[in-house]
């Protein structure tokens, strides 16, 4: 569809948009004007109340495929496809994922209204009756309804915390299976089924939709104190010494050449300048590169609902190293980061989406004890790279209404009082949904509401990189175990879809005080390759474990004291130390939301 075919629409009802420069590119690098198109769906959105035959709104749906068709690349500067980076390095996109062609699509627009969001395919291939299609998470219901042409319509009722959803259908399933060491064609045990085509639909609240975070994600964008960036290349400088930097529709990309000169990808990213502490992203925005915060202001701001894209970038980019993939800790590059961070300061980041990450997505480094962050409306796609965590949260922070896909630790509950309300988890191989481990920690008031986990596909057991949904893995670094320190967390309303993981896989590093899981569900049950939940008895130390569990469901059967063993229902192995300190109880019926 060309751009004189496509037909946004910019309204206070809802607000859709296109790129003139999509490509359907399914295995190499797109130019850097261009954009990767959905090979698959074009989705249209009009209001739920227009007649029958009114007409519907383009809504560009945007694609991310492993490696960003760069290949298994050590540095930049290589030719893609040249395979350069060695052998001994697992980037975590695996030969099965690669063969397959997986791939993931998202559409986002802006809306205030009812609306119906139309599916079709590109090819013309009719997507068959409602019965082929799920909708995860499959706790919030939908109204759905095929159309003549072969498409789908689905209802999305106004919601001022927005919604995000996958779209599957039936008849485009993979199931992985694993013979406990890799995923295989045949044979095996089935540990995941995804859709080989993956649609995502992000339907965000207008800002003035939340009266109560107004002036949080719109700056007073005046010409003295805001530099507005052009499309096209990103050269050193471009972004100013302004309060505001602000990225109207189009298309950017970062650039490390002179004039005239063969322009280098990948090689680059934004050091915004200690003047500028609010990045915003207008919708039709696609940033190819990263962010580096390095100002003192109190509040430092992402928002909009533009793109900010790593697809550039080889695994584990370092900047030290001219972007070559040669892992740090401390320096590979995060698509979000502050290297300077000071006490009180907050990081407030609400509806952009974080596309094809090559390492970690956020971290702030210096005080990161005393800052916080406040994240909505905050999406993560085509994290197929291993060490794609989701933001980190530091205290005193809340996250809420945000989807992640990651490929390592989820949700990090390393700080105090953080609050995460309505997430959606899609997980890779690597590492839990729910992370506390690596070192020592005294860690208390986290609660976690409402997480759904739509997709999981841990492919062996592991307590290192715990393969489970709730994790803590052993010291990152030689220390000893601390039952001095203690962690206590509540996890309300968890729904794992799909054949699940364990429920939870702990290496005792501390103690842990008061450790609540509620309202827990795994519908579809637990698969075996994964393992066992696993508490084993501290290495030092008498530890607490203060775990208590209560309704919890796998098959729709409740796991209770007598059922709970590793040969049972509940598949749990805990250590018989700590018996009297634990208990599971089978609350009253319980739906849950």
């Amino acid at each position: 569809m060309t751009m004189a075919e496509a037909a946004p629409h910019d309204g206070t009802d809802f607000h859709t948009w296109w790129h003139a420069s999509g490509v359907v590119n399914t295995q190499t690098r797109v130019d850097p004007e261009s954009v990767r198109q959905s090979r698959r769906y074009s989705v249209q959105v009009r209001r739920a109340d227009a007649e029958p035959a009114a007409a519907l709104a383009d809504s560009f749906v945007y694609e991310t495929i492993p490696r960003n068709g760069l290949g298994r690349l050590y540095s930049p500067w290589d030719a893609p496809g040249s395979d350069t980076l060695p052998a001994s390095v697992d980037d975590g996109v695996t030969a099965f994922e690669s063969s397959a062609g997986v791939c993931m699509a998202w559409t986002q627009f802006l809306y205030a209204v009812a609306v119906e969001v139309k599916i079709v395919r590109r090819d013309g291939v009719s997507l068959g009756s409602t019965s082929n299609v799920v909708i995860r998470p499959t706790a919030t219901r939908y109204e759905l309804s095929a159309t003549s042409d072969g498409g789908i319509l689905i209802r999305v009722p106004a919601d001022t915390n927005g919604r995000q959803f996958s779209v599957e259908f039936n008849d485009d399933l993979i199931e992985y299976r694993s013979d406990g060491r890799s995923y295989v064609a045949s044979g095996g045990s089935v540990v995941g089924r995804e859709p080989r085509h993956a649609l995502l639909v992000f339907a965000s609240p207008f800002p003035h939709e939340r009266e109560e975070l107004v002036g949080e994600f719109e700056p007073l964008m005046t010409p003295e104190n805001t530099t507005t960036m052009v499309p096209g290349p990103i050269n050193n400088g471009d972004w100013g010494e302004n309060a505001v930097l602000y990225f109207p529709p189009g298309v950017y990309w970062m650039n490390q050449a002179a004039s005239g000169a063969k322009p280098k990808y990948g090689e680059n990213h934004i050091t915004l300048h200690p003047n500028t502490s609010w990045v915003h992203l207008a919708p039709g925005a696609y940033i190819k590169g990263a962010l580096q915060y390095t100002s003192t202001a109190p509040s430092l701001q992402l928002t909009g609902h533009g793109v900010l894209s790593g697809e550039h970038y080889v695994y584990q980019a370092n900047p030290t190293t001219y972007y070559q993939a040669l892992k740090s800790d401390g320096d590979s590059l995060r698509m979000v980061s502050h290297y300077t961070i000071a006490a009180g300061q907050t990081w407030h980041c609400r509806g952009p989406t974080i596309a094809n990450p090559p390492f970690n997505t956020t971290d702030f480094f210096g005080d990161n004890h005393a800052c916080s962050v406040r994240l909505a409306d905050y999406k993560q796609v085509g994290s197929y790279y291993f060490q794609t965590d989701g933001p980190q949260l530091y205290p005193h922070s809340t996250a809420s209404d945000i989807f992640l896909h990651v490929n390592d630790d989820g949700i990090k509950a390393y700080h105090s009082d953080v609050s995460v309300t309505r997430a959606i988890v899609w997980k890779g191989h690597n590492d839990p949904v729910v992370q506390m481990g690596w070192t020592s920690r005294d860690v208390s008031g986290v609660t976690i509401d409402h997480l759904h986990v739509i997709h999981s596909r841990y492919l062996k057991d592991e307590m290192g990189v715990p393969s489970a949904i709730i994790g803590a893995s052993p010291f990152y670094s030689t220390t000893g175990v601390d039952p001095s320190k203690a962690i206590s967390l509540t996890i309300t309303n968890l729904t794992s879809e799909g054949p699940s993981p364990a429920l939870i896989r702990i290496t005792p590093l501390q103690s842990y005080r008061s450790l609540q899981l509620k309202h827990v569900s795994f519908p579809d049950g637990l698969q075996t390759v994964a393992g066992e939940s696993r508490v084993p008895h501290a290495a030092h130390g008498a530890v607490e474990m203060g775990l208590h569990i209560s309704n919890w469901s796998v098959g729709g059967e409740q796991v209770s004291m007598s059922n709970f063993q590793s040969d049972a229902l509940g598949r749990l192995n805990i250590d018989v130390s700590y018996w009297g300190q634990w208990s599971i109880d089978q609350a009253e019926a319980y739906e849950l939301e």
